[in-house]
């Protein structure tokens, strides 16, 4: 009777697990879903930006003078009633950043003059004083509430180096500089000093660890501020992605800098053999070779180090990180291609010189759509076969 009693229970616990399961699973599936339909692309119709969804429906008017893409469930955009639709076209105490939602709804109210994106539901955002051209620096959520207002000597990195293009807060920590000693620290979204002013230079964290130089060495720490990764015989470092990062050191024999990779341990696990190297997407990672910058071979490695795109691609030199298995070359000139260095779509775009702040350029997949940006001001977004889902306009 007891041993039958006992098999009962295991049953019924069995049965629990197993619908929990599903209602999990069901409860992702249908998020998944969510984020999949409201994921919003920004495009400009007659100087004025909207927001179109994956089938190229306009489902948010374009009514703003700029509009960025969606992060975190919110896109940040530029108010200006007389805007060409151009936000570098001219300076004008008018225009002001704020941020919508899927719905197009204003969560963050148009008081800012500059707004980063969102990232961990928190966003850094600047005020200009138009007399005294002082800046104000604020941490905000994605309902626009001011989590905290930083103190005049304290500035935000990422908007001071990258403006909208970079995030603010990674990993739970906001890189921070002091101005009257230019040392960087770290503080948490509510202000609070975590680690504190002691680096020459620093970067956001990744993988719990951040590339750290104080003095004359770079050094990995962790989010306590401990030395994890003495990096000090490295001439430089980049930071953590998908558990490796790229590492310069010199050699001796050819007076050359040469790249490898090293664990969140500090291990070297990919011999450093490359001319550059960039962080790792979806198992893959960008290298150069060669002697040169007009002679760099340019392929795909993978975790072990070996190619698995190999390097005879007519490519740029610029990092360059796959989304959704796939990976455009040359910025699109070269279409895309897949992980096994397969041409999946054809070129998309012609490569244009004539102006390194304006280019062709088609982008990175989000969700199953790209944005190809033209020399000339035109958007447009392709699917996963090449085909406009919305022609190139402005």
């Amino acid at each position: 009777m007891k041993n039958r009693l006992i098999k009962k229970s295991t049953l019924w616990v069995l049965i629990i697990i197993l619908i929990t399961a599903a209602i999990i699973t069901g409860f992702l599936a249908v998020n998944n879903k969510y984020d999949e339909k409201t994921l919003l692309y920004p495009i400009q119709v007659d100087g004025k930006w909207g927001y179109i969804n994956k089938t190229g429906k306009i489902v948010v008017e374009p009514t703003y003078a700029w509009a960025d893409d969606f992060h975190d469930g919110v896109a940040i955009v530029l108010l200006n009633s007389n805007s060409d639709g151009n936000k570098d076209s001219r300076e004008d105490d008018s225009l002001k950043y704020g941020a919508i939602d899927t719905t197009g709804k204003m969560v963050v109210e148009p008081d800012y003059s500059s707004i980063t994106k969102f990232n961990e539901g928190v966003a850094g955002a600047v005020i200009v004083d138009e007399i005294t051209y002082d800046l104000t620096y604020f941490i905000l959520d994605r309902k626009g509430k001011i989590l905290y207002t930083l103190p005049p000597e304290r500035q935000i990195v990422s908007m001071l180096f990258n403006g909208t293009g970079l995030q603010t807060q990674s990993e739970g920590l906001i890189l921070v500089q002091d101005d009257p000693t230019e040392m960087y620290g770290y503080i948490d979204r509510y202000g609070e000093i975590i680690i504190p002013y002691q680096y020459h230079e620093a970067y956001s964290f990744s993988d719990g660890l951040a590339l750290v130089k104080n003095d004359k060495h770079y050094q990995y720490i962790d989010k306590s501020g401990q030395v994890v990764i003495d990096a000090s015989k490295y001439i430089s470092g980049k930071s953590f992605s998908e558990g490796l990062a790229a590492v310069a050191v010199q050699n001796k024999e050819t007076s050359t800098v040469e790249y490898g990779y090293i664990d969140t341990k500090g291990n070297m696990k990919i011999e450093p053999k490359f001319t550059r190297a960039y962080r790792f997407s979806e198992g893959l990672a960008k290298v150069c070779v060669g002697e040169s910058i007009n002679e760099y071979s340019i392929g795909y490695i993978d975790e072990s180090g070996a190619y698995k795109i190999s390097p005879t691609l007519n490519d740029s030199y610029d990092e360059t990180l796959i989304s959704e298995g796939l990976v455009p070359i040359a910025d699109g000139a070269g279409g895309y291609m897949n992980k096994e260095g397969k041409l999946s779509i054809a070129p998309v775009v012609t490569k244009v010189e004539d102006n390194y702040l304006k280019y062709n350029m088609a982008g990175q997949f989000r969700n199953g759509i790209a944005k190809v940006s033209l020399s000339d001001g035109r958007i447009g977004y392709i699917d996963t076969t090449g085909k406009y889902i919305w022609d190139p306009r402005k």
